[in-house]
């Protein structure tokens, strides 16, 4: 299953920007990035952390790059509805058209879990930051995701989730990402670990937020050898009914981290 677990359809791409909105504060808990710098977002999707970013931060000259067009024709009007602006390009992560320093800064969020190479794109990233320029890069291991109570259906949803990743990607990108910024030279590398448990009325904001994460990508999971997709939804319900079970929580470990060129 090589292909992007989540698809490309619009209800995706809502979902994406919904997401982004979703993780506002992760995306501006950090130094603040100054007007002028210039910024771009590997894999930047359907714009919706551009929209973010350049909401938060004004004056920051913005770039983004993705390898697929349909991600890019929505990012525009996205990105026009938002009232950001934002110099888009069709590329590929391990051939940025871009010369050598060109930037002060690179993002990549939820991107690195879909490359098969992620030091590759990182050192294309290192390429084109200018020296002391930084990263962040944002994402996710999946198999640390936990639901207390739990139920052998939602621990089934799981690990279809970390197998159908790990078959395109990295179900564990967030815990290597700290050792892929070093490896690919960068240093000052803050590793930014954070495990997230959420209950009360926190989790009832998240679990949704989860659910829509998985089921999103629920049409490729099925297809897994093994998996049958009435587990899958019957793991997906019991996950949506956490907020409702006095004394629940819900988590999972993010990797926020920053390095410098």
């Amino acid at each position: 299953m090589a292909r992007y677990v989540h698809g490309y359809a619009t209800p995706e791409q809502e979902r994406l920007v919904a997401q982004a909105e979703h993780w506002r504060e992760l995306i501006r808990d950090g130094a603040p990035l100054a007007p002028g710098t210039r910024l771009l977002e590997v894999g930047c999707g359907v714009g919706a952390v551009l929209a973010v970013l350049g909401r938060e931060y004004p004056g920051v000259r913005l770039s983004g790059v993705d390898i697929e067009q349909r991600q890019l024709d929505f990012a525009r009007g996205h990105l026009a509805r938002a009232g950001v602006e934002a110099t888009l390009t069709r590329a590929d992560a391990l051939a940025l058209p871009f010369a050598d320093e060109s930037f002060d800064h690179v993002w990549m969020m939820w991107f690195l879990e879909h490359v098969p190479d992620p030091p590759a794109a990182l050192r294309e990233a290192r390429r084109v930051l200018v020296p002391g320029g930084a990263i962040t890069a944002i994402e996710v291991d999946y198999s640390t995701c936990f639901a207390e109570p739990s139920t052998p259906a939602f621990e089934a949803l799981v690990r279809a989730m970390v197998r159908g990743m790990a078959a395109g990607g990295w179900s564990d990108a967030g815990t290597r990402l700290p050792g892929w910024l070093r490896e690919t030279g960068f240093r000052e590398v803050d590793e930014g670990e954070r495990p997230l448990s959420f209950e009360g009325g926190e989790l009832a904001r998240q679990a949704p937020y989860a659910a829509g994460v998985l089921e999103s990508a629920l049409p490729a999971l099925a297809e897994l050898p093994g998996v049958r997709e009435a587990e899958l939804r019957e793991g997906l319900a019991d996950l949506r009914a956490l907020p409702g079970i006095p004394g629940a929580r819900l988590g999972w470990v993010v990797h926020r981290s920053t390095a410098v060129r």
